[in-house]
């Protein structure tokens, strides 16, 4: 039998560790009851992708429409009025120009200024041509876009102008039989600098991928995702060149509590699975003043622990998700999103 002594330390050290949660949990602030919805759309859609910047909020939609909406007088323009663009999955800003990319049956950019449309971008080879985009990024000039793979390797290209020509990248990517991308949220690429690249992948396989010279060479790590073509990573946020988190889950069986986060601390050499998961599977995780947030079909949670444990945040369908100084902006169905209160230090 274990002494008295040994029971009295086992018992330390779990008041110690539970003191700590209760204290850091507590050292917060959530304020979420009185969330608003902006419906910037009469038209039936949603929009997978977000960005919030000088007081505007930008959408690009299920029904191929590109809307900005000013927070100050709820004015909401569309960008994409009488263009032909299939579906809009992501967008992204290149210095002063926003970019939207078209998914479907081929691939397509089109690029806008805060005021209006200007022209329609794709490469001069037709490359794009039956290719499904999945994400794009840019930092600074540097741009990368990630598709689902042709031929069998993965559809990737980078930008040297700020988005305007595009071209292959030269280190070549071999797909697992049913694996590909998911474009859910727009956050399945990422440009950390002006020559690191990162992506995740989906399906009957899950990866990681990494390279730090402009998609030369990559290196590449397995994610231990259930397999079936409705499972996998979905979106990535890395904070650091060190510690990150990716989600995603099973969208066909979005109530499954099972692998839908991982994290990690060196770089993506390992990825650990959450001790407490999502409630569900989560298409767009972000990160704003010290706390993660991840959305999808049944709901938001939050993450104060770098992807550790997640917590209940807001119920509902959100699709993606964008935060300024002090609010999150989520996308819901029938051309809205709603606005919540950033967490809080007290």
């Amino acid at each position: 039998m274990p002494s008295l002594m040994n029971v009295l330390k086992v018992f330390s050290v779990l008041f110690f560790f539970n003191s700590f949660a209760y204290s850091q949990e507590n050292i917060y602030t959530i304020k979420n009851k009185k969330a608003k919805i902006i419906q910037y759309s009469t038209e039936n859609c949603y929009s997978r992708s977000i960005i919030f910047r000088d007081s505007i909020i930008y959408t690009g939609n299920s029904n191929g429409t590109l809307f900005s909406t000013n927070l100050g007088n709820k004015s909401s323009k569309n960008f994409l009025k009488n263009k032909k663009f299939e579906e809009v999955r992501d967008i992204e800003f290149s210095n002063d120009f926003l970019f939207g990319m078209q998914s479907g049956s081929f691939g397509l950019l089109a690029k806008v200024d805060t005021s209006k449309f200007i022209e329609f971008i794709a490469p001069s080879s037709s490359i794009w041509i039956g290719t499904f985009l999945d994400g794009m990024d840019f930092y600074g000039n540097t741009g990368f876009i990630m598709g689902d793979p042709k031929e069998g390797f993965f559809s990737l290209f980078r930008s040297e102008d700020g988005g305007n020509n595009w071209i292959p990248c030269e280190g070549k990517i071999e797909n697992f039989d049913g694996e590909a991308g998911f474009a859910a949220s727009g956050t399945t690429v990422h440009v950390m600098n002006d020559s690191t690249f990162i992506f995740v992948s989906g399906g009957k396989k899950s990866r990681f991928f990494k390279s730090t010279d402009k998609g030369k060479t990559w290196k590449i790590t397995s994610l231990p995702y259930m397999t079936s073509e409705s499972s996998g990573a979905f979106s990535i946020c890395m904070i650091s060149d060190q510690v990150g988190v990716i989600v995603g889950g099973d969208y066909a069986n979005p109530d499954l509590c099972l692998n839908t986060c991982f994290y990690t601390d060196d770089g993506g050499e390992f990825w650990v699975n959450a001790e407490v998961q999502t409630r569900g599977y989560r298409s767009c995780v972000i990160f704003a003043k010290g706390i993660f947030y991840a959305c999808g079909t049944t709901g938001i949670d939050y993450s104060i622990d770098n992807g550790l444990t997640w917590k209940p945040f807001a119920n509902g369908n959100y699709f993606s998700m964008c935060t300024d100084n002090n609010s999150l902006y989520a996308t819901i169905p029938n051309g809205s999103f709603q606005i919540f209160d950033l967490i809080k230090r007290k």
